[in-house]
């Protein structure tokens, strides 16, 4: 989310050949999910940072301000190593522009319009105020196959005002007006959490993609603030766009405002697939 703070108001990769051989979910965004899979799941595709560097495949995307986005041995979840956006400040809290540091993945072909995700994150020291997108996945818009990073519609798993938050966004510049999620859950803070998320392009016979899912330590997130932000603003919700298939991961932290604060995130143990991870041993 773009907007400026206010007081009243994100090991290699496993075999994928067998993914595409089975439908994409129908199920509707009421209902409750399926069974936990873990990285045994057909199709799923997990990275553990275990090499102690960048995994294959996914290369630098976005680095602005200050701090570092490495693999390294400071804080792990499991084993040995993590991804470490590591002392990330720059800019001025409530206005524009803040530190990104981001890897982008491509997706194998066909993926589907369905994903599921998984990651640990660990925050230090301070809860930020400002926007900070933690995963994103996109998708072209109908009608077509593929296309670059900028035309492409969009899900988020991220944080805003020291709590979690989901976003539904078309393509970025300017990524609005898109729908915001803000849960009442603050981000758990000098702990290891586990994020998970659902994000649904197809959503059954309904005429939109799915609103995005979030669950902490494997209870999902509740939305008692949901809004629609433009510049200019607008009340008209975005209408959200089916997909056909995802086709870019983006991971790491991207703050869309300042971040005074010199702050450290560590993501571990990230996984996607077409069915749920859940937050079990693997």
């Amino acid at each position: 989310m773009h907007t400026p703070i206010t007081t009243s108001s994100a090991l290699l990769i496993l075999t994928f050949a067998a993914a595409c051989a089975h439908g994409p979910s129908t199920r509707s965004g009421n209902e409750a999910p399926g069974p936990a899979t873990g990285c045994a799941a057909t199709g799923a595709l997990c990275w553990d940072f275990e090499e102690g560097a960048v995994p294959a495949g996914w290369t630098t995307h976005r680095d602005e301000f200050s701090g570092q986005l490495l693999v390294d041995d400071t804080r792990a979840h499991r084993g040995r190593y993590a991804l470490h956006a590591k002392a990330l400040s720059g800019g001025r809290e409530g206005t524009q522009g803040g530190p990104k540091k981001t890897l982008r993945f491509d997706l194998p072909a066909h993926f589907g319009p369905v994903l599921w995700g998984r990651v640990w994150v660990y925050t230090t020291p301070a809860r930020p105020m400002s926007h900070a997108g933690l995963f994103s996945a996109r998708y072209p818009r109908p009608g077509r196959a593929g296309g670059a990073f900028d035309t492409l519609d969009w899900y988020e798993v991220a944080t805003y005002q020291q709590k979690y938050m989901a976003i539904w966004h078309p393509p970025e510049p300017p990524g609005f007006p898109e729908w915001v999620q803000v849960s009442g859950t603050p981000l758990v803070l000098d702990a290891w959490a586990c994020l998970e998320w659902q994000f649904d392009g197809a959503n059954g016979t309904h005429a939109e993609a799915a609103t995005p899912r979030v669950w902490l330590d494997g209870v999902e997130l509740g939305w008692p603030e949901q809004f629609v932000f433009s510049d200019p603003p607008t009340a008209t919700p975005p209408v959200r766009e089916k997909a056909t298939d995802f086709t870019v991961l983006e991971t790491g932290v991207v703050l869309y405002q300042g971040l005074t604060v010199p702050t450290d995130w560590w993501l571990d143990d990230l996984a996607i697939s077409r069915q749920r991870l859940g937050c079990g041993p693997d």
